[in-house]
């Protein structure tokens, strides 16, 4: 099963393939793949339980120290716990929901991360251009950063390019995959991070190509289309849990 996939995703994304007699070089999105075992519900399920670190539940005190050094202003008001409530589904699957909290800041920077795995920080930028679907796809992709933030952080010191992209391939593929899940649209992440890249382009933040640390943005979309067709094929995740 996993070697299908695996080899699906390399014709998908125009890798180059097997050719008989030459060694093939692995991609980083057959890498990707590879870390959730095949793309079965109770296969992926069971393999971020796997991976699932201990919950991290920071105090006041580091809290307070993040949003003073990062200079942010939190903003609050009955439309951030409309976000909150809307977030639910997508912190559930991860066993997150009541363990993470989550701001929202003043921002012109359409984002969300996550900072020193003790909050989730949502920009007001990011909840103007995203729909509620969009914003669980993006805020599934930072909780998926949760699972391997160690070796990510090993990765920036070692300035270990491939494994980094690696890594957001991963992220990419469980914010898919938990979209579709909960019952929403997978394609509904490729379509967010489409307009948060284009956005971040403009203002000179981002770039649509590959960098040190993250796929060019075409990579990403095809990454998410041949991922729909799969979970649209019955393959994977079928119903909310």
């Amino acid at each position: 099963m996993l070697k299908q996939i695996t080899l699906a995703a390399i014709f998908a994304l125009g890798h180059s393939t097997a050719i008989a007699g030459q060694t093939i070089k692995t991609t980083e999105s057959e890498r990707a793949l590879s870390r959730l075992g095949d793309l079965r519900p109770d296969t992926v399920r069971r393999r971020l339980s796997e991976l699932r670190p201990p919950v991290y539940q920071p105090g006041p005190v580091l809290l307070n120290e993040i949003i003073k050094r990062k200079e942010l202003t939190v903003i609050s008001g009955e439309r951030v716990e409309r976000l909150k409530a809307a977030l639910q589904p997508a912190l559930a699957y991860h066993e997150r929901d009541g363990k993470l909290p989550i701001f929202v800041v003043r921002s012109e920077q359409p984002k969300a991360y996550m900072a020193e795995r003790a909050a989730l920080i949502i920009t007001t930028k990011l909840m103007l251009i995203a729909s509620e679907a969009e914003l669980r796809g993006i805020v599934a992709h930072e909780l998926a950063h949760e699972y391997f933030w160690e070796e990510r952080d090993r990765a920036f010191k070692e300035r270990d390019e491939s494994s980094l992209r690696e890594i957001e391939l991963f992220c990419d593929a469980v914010a898919a995959i938990t979209l579709k899940a909960i019952g929403d649209d997978p394609a509904c992440y490729a379509r967010a991070l489409e307009r948060m890249t284009i956005i971040g382009a403009t203002a000179g933040n981002v770039t649509r190509s590959e960098t040190k640390t993250h796929p060019s943005l075409e990579a990403r979309v095809k990454f998410n289309r041949w991922l729909c067709q799969q979970l649209g094929q019955g393959a994977v995740i079928a119903g909310r849990r």
